[in-house]
């Protein structure tokens, strides 16, 4: 699990400091210290617990906002990440670019570029995107080019995105095309969200799909999940998740996707003002029935945020 925390300050507001500690519990529920995140005024960083018990560094984001003025937005991220003994990597920069119209259309333009040994950046990737509105549906076709054997950027991906929503109901559908050894295009993937909020409650369930050997798209993964207040004034969220065999068992030969794991997220506020957020799930017993076992807490995470100094 990786904690990636980004905040891009508003104007006229005070900044804001943002601090999350998570821990990791074992299988006899052992709460051990693991990582800690901080963001705020435009950078991120990332400490984890070594074996030693000694906090090394994970990542390091620093993020300013170039330009904004006339629908267009300049964002630049610089990201420092480091190896499990805390030696720095090879750095990696990007440069965000939107335009938005008054009818709702525009652009979006990533670019990468990824250090080399000696930490000289070298351009790696550049994801061109147009979008367009139209009721309540926004449509959006991305390309993604990536430096080639020849250092020059080649077309390898295409992504096209339909999601329209309304007051109580959204649908996401992303198909993703990738280039063959021959350079044509094809389905490789497919992922459909949708959502509804019934009796306040939110249903929402994700299909993905990929590429079979029969060449065609094929059901692999499935998540079905309820969202809901709590008394206490906290969330709770609780997620089914299917693919195609349960953790030690044999993969189903009707193609059915089988109950992996049933995952659940809460969420609520501490008497000191922190947001506390647990993760714990339930797998498959390994009998006949394959009933659900007990409940096992993965991780809990405890954040707070302060007015920036």
């Amino acid at each position: 699990m990786r904690i990636l925390a980004f905040a891009l300050i508003a104007l006229g507001l005070p900044a804001q400091q943002k601090q999350s500690s998570t821990y990791v519990f074992d299988i006899n529920g052992r709460r051990t210290d693991w990582t800690q995140a901080r963001s705020g005024e435009g950078a991120s960083s990332e400490t984890i617990r070594d074996v030693n018990g000694q906090r090394i560094p994970v990542e390091q984001v620093q993020e300013k906002v170039l330009r904004n003025e006339g629908g267009v937005r300049i964002v630049e991220r610089t990201t420092k990440r480091f190896d499990p003994n805390g030696r720095p990597l090879p750095p990696e920069k990007t440069v965000v670019e939107s335009t938005t119209r008054p009818d709702g259309s525009g652009t979006e333009s990533v670019t990468t570029y990824r250090g080399d040994l000696n930490g000289n950046l070298q351009l790696s990737e550049r994801a061109a995107t147009q979008f367009r509105k139209s009721g309540d549906t926004i449509t959006r076709e991305t390309s993604v080019e990536r430096t080639g054997i020849s250092g020059s950027l080649e077309a390898v991906e295409r992504r096209v995105v339909q999601e329209t929503t309304t007051k109580t109901t959204s649908e996401k559908d992303e198909t993703i095309y990738s280039r063959d050894s021959n350079g044509r295009f094809a389905e490789t993937g497919r992922r459909i969200v949708k959502a509804a909020t019934i009796d306040g409650k939110v249903r929402e369930q994700v299909d993905e799909y990929e590429s079979a050997t029969t060449g065609r798209l094929q059901l692999a993964r499935t998540s079905v999940a309820t969202t809901a207040k709590t008394a206490d004034g906290g969330e709770r969220k609780e997620v089914d998740v299917y693919g195609p065999a349960a953790p030690g068992r044999a993969i189903s030969t009707d193609g059915k996707l089988q109950l992996r794991e049933r995952q659940y997220y809460t969420s609520r506020q501490s008497a000191d003002g922190a947001t506390v957020q647990v993760f714990a799930v339930q797998r498959p017993n390994l009998g006949p029935k394959a009933d659900l076992g007990p409940v096992q807490t993965i991780s809990e995470t405890v954040s707070r945020t302060t007015p920036q100094r």
